[in-house]
């Protein structure tokens, strides 16, 4: 704790990234509100950055890399990946079952994954996890390698993928899943595959989760009770976000921006389905057998690692 000048004590603040698009902001909004950051002990403040790719790194990534931001959401194929490459992360809560899907125009020819071979497909980048668990599937269902048997084109941003999409550059967008309802409710488009169906296609039907919380060693070396502050603070977070609706329609002001109320309803449900608050030795297994399927399918080629280090996950801040 921090004194200020009037005698009083001002928590640790724990400083966090998001991308403005990003669903983790609707449970900071709710989070805030409540006041369940200061309730458990600390203040959480938000940077939010450019949703941009460079290099190896999303833009929420060099702001973690740099030490601007103490706390961070990615999936935990690129952890693995950055802890391999010498950067020492450490997932600590999982934040939830967050994937994307397959959009294409209406009047597409693709039905489904076996038409992908000869497309044009927009990715936001060729080592996102959304597009390695599809070439999975792609190889294990229907024996062929989109990266191989189609055009990948690289967006490098969420944004750019929708603008190619809808200026016709190509035949298919995997696209993050909160951005698939704006688009299917234009009427212009419809979803082929959801990439949580097609982990289950992998053999993997337990809930698993694919984005989580994370932080630098270091940080989760000097910051438990920071840590455990913010796991107690994101449970309450997210069990009042699924009993109470009228909070999500704050969110859709406040947060999206007045979205159309249909649309909003569609991704609160699916927020609802995906978040997920159990982080134990169980949970963990369920990644590690999801590693093992991927790695089985494609091996070190499509994972970019062939072995989850040591390290990747951290379960001693759960109480």
């Amino acid at each position: 704790m921090m004194v200020v000048k009037d005698g009083t004590t001002a928590p640790p603040v724990l400083r966090a990234a998001f991308e403005p698009t990003g669903s983790p902001r609707w449970f900071v909004y709710a989070m805030k509100k409540l006041e369940l950051d200061r309730k458990h002990g600390f203040d959480l403040q938000i940077t939010l950055v450019r949703d941009q790719i460079t290099g190896a790194f999303q833009s929420f990534e060099v702001a973690l890399k740099e030490g601007t931001v103490d706390l961070i959401d990615i999936d935990w194929i690129a952890i693995g990946r950055h802890r391999a490459n010498g950067l020492p992360l450490t997932a600590f809560f999982p934040y939830g079952r967050i994937a994307g899907g397959l959009v294409v125009p209406c009047d597409s020819s693709i039905s489904g994954l076996q038409d992908l071979r000869g497309k044009r497909i927009g990715v936001v980048r060729l080592r996102d996890k959304n597009w390695i668990i599809l070439r999975a599937a792609c190889m294990k269902r229907y024996g062929f390698d989109p990266q191989q048997e189609a055009t990948v084109v690289e967006a490098l941003s969420k944004g750019t993928l929708t603008e190619l999409l809808q200026g016709g550059q190509v035949d298919a967008a995997l696209q993050w899943w909160q951005l698939i309802p704006p688009l299917v409710a234009t009427g212009a488009y419809r979803r082929v595959a959801d990439v949580l169906d097609l982990i289950a296609d992998l053999g993997i039907t337990a809930p698993v989760p694919i984005t989580l919380f994370t932080v630098s060693e270091e940080f989760a070396k000097h910051n438990g009770e920071l840590l455990r502050g913010f796991v107690r603070a994101f449970c309450e977070t997210a069990e009042y976000l699924k009993q109470n609706d009228q909070i999500w329609v704050e969110v859709g002001e406040q947060v999206m921006g007045g979205i159309d109320p249909r649309i909003l309803t569609i991704l609160r449900d699916s927020w609802r389905q995906r978040v997920m608050t159990a982080w134990d030795d169980a949970t963990i297994l369920q990644i590690e057998r999801l590693f093992g399927e991927l790695l089985k399918v494609g091996g070190g080629t499509l994972l970019g690692i062939d072995r989850l280090p040591p390290g990747t996950f951290a379960a001693k801040f759960v109480e």
